[in-house]
């Protein structure tokens, strides 16, 4: 279900970031377990951080905006949400000192994982993604090459050298944990956090891979073919789950970051293509067909006698795929009327009696006509 964040911290979608951080500290001191007992406060307060996260951090806010809160929750995991977030100065401003813990421990995010997921993750890795206009609106196939953190082949990501196997890890006991208990201001916490030894497995090599020297993993680069959708745009981050580097407790994830190249020709809004196309005078004044490039080729279209210059044309679903919505957009053709700047001796007479039939007739150019 599509979360609001907005709605959750109670702020206008304008809100600046001091609006946005003083909602938070309301909601944190009225919801946090330690202070309200009924059931659902955990839950309130856990849908508070992930919206405080997300809206305090100019980046994630931005992809919020852009993308919706449906498509961000596609593209953003609760772990992409929370990585490296400090909520100190929070409660800083509070006069609350936290006694060196961080946002994991005063929260308890760790202490419900299961094992599995407390292994070592490896790390996300971005890749610029250089688009044409016309990939960028119509979609593409692209094939990049990464170097990252590839799964070891001679210990096949165990890190243990082939004919030897694991001991338990003699710093968390085997569990994969490490636990912490410290008295805060909002009580005693206990902390879990994943040993560091074994990465969370509660075991170790008997003997280390001689290639990888237990890790896992070695750096090298792969080929990769990724599918670009219809109308991503400028500064979007496209998510492929489990490509980036390699560890024991699963693969991080390869983010696409898009930028588009630009035209010499089409120019977009929102989902719409803008194109100026030059015409003749005398096309503009007689009518006629031209040719009129778009994303997908050469359209002709017609033009009315008398044309004038700034006139728009619009083509219905000529423009982009809308990336969310599916829809296509229009394209808009602004006429611009070229004006010979020599004329053949033939030419010059022509509209040198031009110039006289007007002139004796009733018809009248300028501000007095």
């Amino acid at each position: 279900m599509a979360k609001d964040y907005y709605d959750i911290l109670g702020v206008r979608r304008d809100a600046t970031q001091d609006e946005i951080k003083r909602a938070y500290r309301e909601l944190v001191m009225k919801y946090h377990p330690d202070v309200n007992k009924s059931p659902e406060a955990e839950a309130k307060m856990r849908e508070i951080n992930e919206a405080y996260a997300v809206l305090s951090d100019p980046d994630k806010r931005k992809q919020y905006d852009m993308l919706g809160s449906e498509q961000f929750g596609q593209q953003y995991s609760p772990e992409d949400i929370f990585r490296g977030f400090d909520f100190g100065d929070v409660f800083k401003d509070l006069g609350i000192n936290l006694g060196g813990f961080g946002f994991d421990d005063l929260f308890g995010f760790e202490t419900e994982r299961e094992e599995e997921e407390t292994m070592q993750r490896g790390a996300d890795i971005t890749y610029r993604l250089d688009l044409t206009f016309e990939e960028a609106a119509k979609g593409t196939e692209k094939e990049i090459e990464i170097k990252h953190v590839k799964k070891c082949s001679h210990c096949n990501g165990t890190g243990v050298e082939p004919g030897y196997g694991y001991v338990t890890c003699d710093k968390c006991g085997g569990t994969g944990r490490i636990v912490t208990r410290r008295n805060t201001f909002f009580g005693t916490m206990q902390t879990v956090r994943v040993c560091d030894k074994c990465g969370g497995t509660g075991k170790i090599p008997e003997k280390k891979c001689s290639v990888c020297h237990g890790k896992g993993g070695v750096i090298g680069t792969d080929k990769i073919k990724v599918d670009i959708p219809a109308g991503v745009k400028e500064g979007m981050r496209l998510r492929l789950s489990k490509l980036g580097d390699y560890a024991p407790g699963g693969a991080g994830d390869l983010y696409l970051e898009i930028h588009v190249l630009g035209s010499s020709v089409f120019e977009r809004s929102g989902d719409d293509v803008l194109v100026r196309v030059a015409i003749p005078f005398y096309t503009a004044a007689l009518g006629g067909s031209i040719a009129v490039p778009t994303i997908d080729g050469n359209k002709e279209i017609s033009i009315e006698p008398g044309t004038q210059p700034g006139t728009q044309i619009r083509l219905a679903g000529y423009g982009i795929k809308g990336f969310r919505t599916g829809r296509r957009g229009d394209e808009i053709v602004t006429i611009d009327v070229e004006i010979p700047r020599s004329l053949s001796p033939a030419e010059r007479k022509l509209l040198e009696d031009f110039k006289n039939i007007n002139s004796k007739g009733s018809k009248k150019f300028g501000l007095f006509s």
